[in-house]
């Protein structure tokens, strides 16, 4: 267990719970759980709960400067987000932002809690050429790797996104035209997340979001996704159910248990309840298998492991999360799939896009082999 990775925890744990002691700051290495609050996304969350704390002046105004840096680039990008969503309504384009300042606005009530490099939208797959069209009077152009330059390459994504970034390299956009890829079990039926859109007030704006039953069920998808490996992404999932206390659970589970997917929202539950301390509704289902996994995550956190986690990792994590072997089936015929790591490597014209199928596994042998 790191020292550091404990003292984190306890501090995020603090801030759902008030009235907790103030964790023990003797023997504590600055350096490392000011990285470790980075590359957990819970620098803002970590400032504030450590306000009553009195840390060693120089830590304190460290920790400051970052929230503060945090703040200033959330409003920066919820500037550019509301002038480009002026701009898809001028051009009657539907868009959904999935993360971001909107979702720190929803969950915390504050621009200032979530960090995020970019923003995230989901649009219709017959949207997505236009938007990349009408982004590109913004001087925004596509910066994730393609296999060819032409139209179809860009729905070609493993992910189901492309990355488009402005002229200045400051702002990036990923549009999403899935909610989860292909390959991983999803709860999204396509159609019914956008007829069951909600809205929320936005720096004056009214801006389309996801119903809070399609939120915890992004959050969830998203966190086994990548194995809950960010602490920040855990702290959503608590303060999305102290937002939405009149969740439909019903709803949820209906959807969750019809994909196949009950186990990757319970986990996500349990494991805001196990680190976090905050209580998944009584009424819900027990999974044997959740148990297991629980830990897993815990100890994961609490030693400091590398962020992202190793696909030799992650991959039997995720398969452990799966109910049903038609999904872990196609969880791994989607690992053999063309990914942007090819795309780097070689360019080929769609007719010949099969040849990528041959590509990625030769790539994937090299690369362990030279490892």
């Amino acid at each position: 267990m790191s020292r550091e990775s404990e003292f984190m925890l306890a501090s995020t744990r603090r801030f759902f719970h008030p009235e907790d002691p103030p964790p023990d700051i003797s023997e504590i290495n600055w350096c490392e759980l000011m990285r470790l609050a980075t590359a957990h996304a819970i620098t803002p969350i970590l400032y504030r709960a450590l306000g009553s704390v009195p840390l060693p002046e120089t830590e304190a105004q460290r920790f400051r400067a970052a929230f503060e840096a945090n703040a200033r680039w959330n409003l920066a990008l919820s500037g550019e987000l509301c002038k480009l969503a002026d701009l898809l309504n001028e051009h009657k384009i539907a868009f959904v932002p999935l993360k971001g300042p909107v979702l720190s606005q929803q969950l915390y009530g504050d621009l200032s809690m979530r960090s995020s490099a970019d923003l995230d939208w989901l649009v219709h797959p017959r949207d997505v050429l236009r938007v990349r069209d009408v982004l590109s009077t913004r001087g925004y152009r596509v910066g994730s790797p393609i296999h060819w330059p032409c139209d179809s390459a860009c729905l070609r994504c493993r992910e189901a996104e492309i990355s488009l970034v402005d002229e200045s390299g400051l702002f990036g956009i990923d549009l999403h035209w899935r909610i989860m890829p292909s390959y991983f079990a999803s709860a999204f039926d396509y159609e019914e997340v956008w007829q069951s859109l909600a809205s929320t007030e936005f720096c004056g704006r009214t801006i389309p979001s996801l119903s809070p039953e399609h939120l915890m069920l992004l959050l969830c998808a998203h966190g086994a996704k990548h194995g809950f490996e960010r602490l920040g992404w855990i702290c959503d999932i608590a303060s999305c159910l102290a937002a939405f206390p009149n969740l439909r659970w019903s709803d949820l589970l209906i959807a969750s248990s019809r994909a196949g997917t009950t186990r990757e929202l319970l986990l996500g539950l349990k494991v805001a309840e196990d680190l976090l301390g905050v209580p998944m509704p009584s009424s819900l289902p027990r999974d044997p298998i959740v148990g297991k996994l629980v830990p897993l995550v815990r100890k994961r956190i609490l030693s400091a492991a590398p962020i992202p986690t190793s696909e030799s990792e992650l991959i039997p994590l995720c398969l452990r999360m799966l109910e049903s072997p038609r999904h872990r089936i196609r969880y791994l015929l989607g690992q053999f799939a063309p990914s942007r790591a090819e795309y780097r490597v070689l360019q080929l014209p769609p007719a010949f896009y099969f040849l990528y199928y041959l590509f990625r596994p030769i790539r994937l042998i090299a690369r362990h082999a030279v490892r």
